[in-house]
């Protein structure tokens, strides 16, 4: 039986799918709580070969320097979508008392076994941000590396109204969301395959084929993902939507969910060295 949020499928399915699917009509996200699937993602987290899932550490040691510059209030600090803890454990080096809280087993398990070995008390919460309990009283709420944009504008306008609850007076939200351009160009991608073992979406044998497309409508762009399994033949379906904002729709989100201050950066060391053209870098004061 398939995962949730994952579609079987087979090859008939494949020749006849939809051409042009309707947001979120074929999945919420990539399945990030499946826990093959986040141990494959948790690899792609600790590799220091590139950035895709999350920076190299010598990248987060001046995101964080410069992220602490920040803060005025407490030193508290949320960390959603914390990932294997890679931003919490370098805030709490620093003096931080730190909660992250993420729905990827793996990233939960491996973070809180490096805590535990380096001695570090760090409140890692295994669950999705949009249900979880975030506390309160924080100086800082970061949310880095474009998962702003992989839920539906009504939950992430509500996970800017929690995060605005959960900071004391002068404190921070830090994000990094995907500007207009970069969520159409993604939706306008061409299509592409591969064919692996030991990839993201399957540890073995498979043939990956995947496909975009740009709902101009909605302005949302929508990653579908088919993966045919090269022993047994079975096809699954993993899609994704992401909506996109102009500079403007994002202050306005903020001013809604209650900020009083939003700024934009050019990055998160503050300096035009580790800039990414696709990201903007949001901070917002309560």
């Amino acid at each position: 039986m398939a995962p949730v949020g994952v579609i079987a499928m087979n090859l008939m399915n494949i020749v006849k799918r939809t051409m042009q699917p309707e947001p979120w009509a074929e999945g919420e996200k990539i399945p990030w709580d499946e826990p093959g699937f986040s141990g494959r993602m948790l690899k792609y987290h600790l590799s220091q070969d590139h950035d895709m899932a999350s920076r190299r550490f010598k990248i987060i040691d001046m995101h964080v320097s410069f992220i602490d510059g920040l803060v005025e209030g407490p030193r508290k600090v949320l960390d959603l979508a914390c990932g294997p803890g890679l931003y919490a454990s370098r805030f709490t080096s620093l003096g931080y008392k730190v909660r992250g809280i993420d729905f990827g087993p793996a990233s939960i398990e491996y973070a809180r076994g490096q805590a535990e070995k380096s001695g570090q008390e760090i409140d890692y919460v295994l669950e999705d941000m949009r249900t979880a309990d975030y506390g309160e009283g924080y100086g800082l709420v970061l949310f880095v590396f474009g998962e702003f944009n992989v839920f539906r504008r009504g939950d992430i306008a509500a996970v800017l109204r929690k995060a605005y609850d959960s900071l004391a007076e002068g404190g921070v939200f830090v994000t990094e969301p995907h500007t207009f351009d970069a969520v159409k160009a993604i939706g306008e991608a061409p299509k592409s395959w591969y064919s692996g073992e030991g990839e993201l979406f399957m540890e073995g044998p498979h043939l990956a084929l995947m496909e975009c497309f740009w709902n101009e409508e909605q302005r949302v762009a929508i990653n579908r993902y088919i993966i045919l399994d090269a022993e047994t033949s079975e096809v699954t379906l993993h899609s994704s939507t992401m909506p996109a904002y102009t500079n403007d729709e994002y202050v306005k989100l903020f001013k809604e969910a209650g900020f009083s201050e939003v700024d934009f950066h050019d990055s998160l060391t503050g300096e035009d060295e580790g800039r990414n053209d696709e990201l903007l870098v949001i901070v917002a004061r309560k």
